[in-house]
């Protein structure tokens, strides 16, 4: 083999070796900025969970201040307060509604499922107003289990809700009491067996 042919050989060699230096060069940035990339990512997602913690904490706020201000609405001789509890199990949260009386947690069913119904209620209301749904409650004997004692409270909440917020609410009942907070109030009937229904306007 002659000295030109090593010289080839060993130029070529060299250009490899150049070669393979620069594409080493070239990875070891790219390693670099790809660092720099997940460092940043890592940063911005613990920045929008922290957001996100924030804004599901104030939404939860809102509506134990809304809940809580319709048990004490109705229930006025009471120390109702709606609590909400957020827990996170398998890195997801959590929201076990309680409720409480002076600081106590428990079951009221000396209400007769009275708080319940008025939490209820209150939650659907959160639930339309945050989708943007069609201000309007159609509402069949909602209210059955309220104890008679706390009606006119509940028929007052009801007006206060609708007027505040722009809600109509057609509340279908056979309890009187809630006539007195009614903007209109309707009784249908049927006089006579097989005929149609008759709607009389009281107010």
């Amino acid at each position: 083999m002659s000295v030109a042919d090593l010289q080839r050989r060993a130029d070529k060699v060299d250009g490899f070796y150049r070669s393979l230096k620069t594409r080493e060069s070239d990875l070891s940035t790219e390693i670099a900025t790809t660092k720099e990339e997940i460092e940043v990512l890592t940063k911005a997602s613990a920045v929008l969970k922290h957001l996100l913690d924030i804004m599901v904490k104030d939404e939860i706020s809102r509506m134990a201040t809304l809940v809580t201000y319709g048990l004490k609405t109705v229930f006025d001789d009471q120390d109702l307060t709606f609590v909400p509890v957020i827990t996170k199990k398998n890195e997801r949260m959590h929201i076990d509604l309680k409720t409480s009386n002076h600081g106590l947690e428990g079951d009221y069913d000396s209400y007769g499922g009275s708080v319940a119904v008025i939490e209820s209620f209150l939650l659907r209301i959160l639930c339309m107003l945050k989708k943007n749904l069609a201000r309007f409650m159609l509402l069949d004997e909602t209210f059955a289990a309220v104890g008679s004692e706390y009606i006119n409270n509940t028929g007052k909440l009801l007006s206060e809700l609708s007027k505040k917020l722009g809600i109509d609410i057609l509340l279908v009942t056979h309890q009187k009491e809630f006539q007195e907070s009614a903007d209109h109030v309707y009784r249908v009937s049927q006089p006579v067996p097989g005929a149609g229904l008759a709607m009389d306007k009281l107010k």
